[in-house]
């Protein structure tokens, strides 16, 4: 797995800083400023040391434990670092900043189903049958509702029949079957913003504690006046469109992946009224011509909200009935 950028540069920083403390120059470390700086550059590097030690344990885990075991002996290390990532807490402080910045604006009345006007039609943004993870209009099936930024977000992922996201043992991301789907325009507009180079994270079941950014690579489509569709956590290298290029219904802007905050490949996928993902509120969108598909039937929708644990498709990717 290739390095987060920030901590791939400060880390020769780091080694640069301690190097010239400890045998160049010794006697600086007496001034209390630079003796905390080279405390810092050694915590960089001990994570650092830290991030090697959990890949060089990975394979050795596999083979021993079973894949939950594994998991969950991951998550242990990968928690305590998720804590102490700069990019990770200064995403938390950004997400409550806008969180109150977001409902100061709607006067704590942010959008609701039923008096929300959506300007534009939109349609699933994927081919063939998927699976609502996470997503609702309501309390009870929402994907975060205490959070007005993602309320109306969707999480789909794709099963097979007996309802696994992966063949084999599920322990890469090439096992899991919504890695690498085309992601579709959910509707014509302008992109108004990309990321691409965001790695994935290559340990399925944790989540990523080297993450540098929480929406992993994304696309942001411009579709009317505060109406923004965000697709994220795409494969890292996927994204087929730049920002100004016009694009249409159903065409192909990148591939499923597991980048940011993801614990296993899936689409997050969300309308908001912002182009920046920490001021938005996201928007209760009627989704148009899906069918909800269950075995061999398949139940058309003009327009409606796909809700949490339904498989669902556009009309023309579903099974005939």
């Amino acid at each position: 797995m290739r390095l987060p950028p920030w901590l791939e540069k400060g880390s020769y920083l780091a080694l640069l800083y301690s190097l010239l403390l400890e045998f160049l120059v010794p006697e600086l470390k007496k001034v209390w400023a630079i003796k905390l700086g080279l405390y810092l550059a050694y915590a960089i590097l001990l994570l650092y040391l830290l991030i090697w030690v959990l890949q060089f344990l990975m394979w050795p885990l596999h083979l021993v434990l079973k894949r939950r075991y594994t998991s969950a002996a991951i998550s242990l290390i990968s928690l305590p670092l998720r804590l102490i990532s700069p990019p990770m807490l200064a995403t938390s402080l950004l997400q409550l900043i806008g969180e109150l910045a977001v409902r100061a604006r709607y006067r704590f009345r942010p959008p609701t189903p039923e008096a929300y006007r959506q300007q534009v039609s939109y349609t699933l943004p994927f081919k063939g049958v998927w699976w609502v993870g996470n997503g609702g209009p309501d309390a009870s099936t929402s994907h975060s509702w205490h959070l007005v930024g993602q309320r109306y977000a969707y999480d789909f992922l794709i099963t097979d029949e007996s309802g696994k996201t992966y063949r084999h043992d599920g322990w890469r991301l090439e096992d899991y079957y919504a890695f690498g789907a085309p992601v579709l325009a959910p509707a014509d507009g302008v992109v108004v913003a990309v990321q691409n180079r965001h790695h994935d994270c290559p340990w399925p079941g944790v989540l990523d504690p080297f993450a540098w950014s929480i929406l992993g690579n994304y696309v942001l489509i411009r579709h009317a006046d505060n109406e923004y569709s965000l697709l994220a956590h795409l494969r890292r290298g996927s994204v087929k469109v730049r920002p100004g290029d016009r694009v249409l219904r159903g065409q192909i802007v990148g591939e499923c992946g597991n980048s940011g905050n993801s614990s296993e490949p899936h689409l997050h996928f969300q309308v908001q009224d912002h182009p920046n993902f920490f001021l938005a509120a996201s928007l209760p969108v009627r989704y148009s011509r899906w069918s909800r598909v269950k075995g061999e039937d398949c139940q058309r929708v003009e327009e409606g909200f796909p809700v949490r644990g339904e498989h669902v498709a556009n009309c023309e990717s579903a099974p005939n009935p």
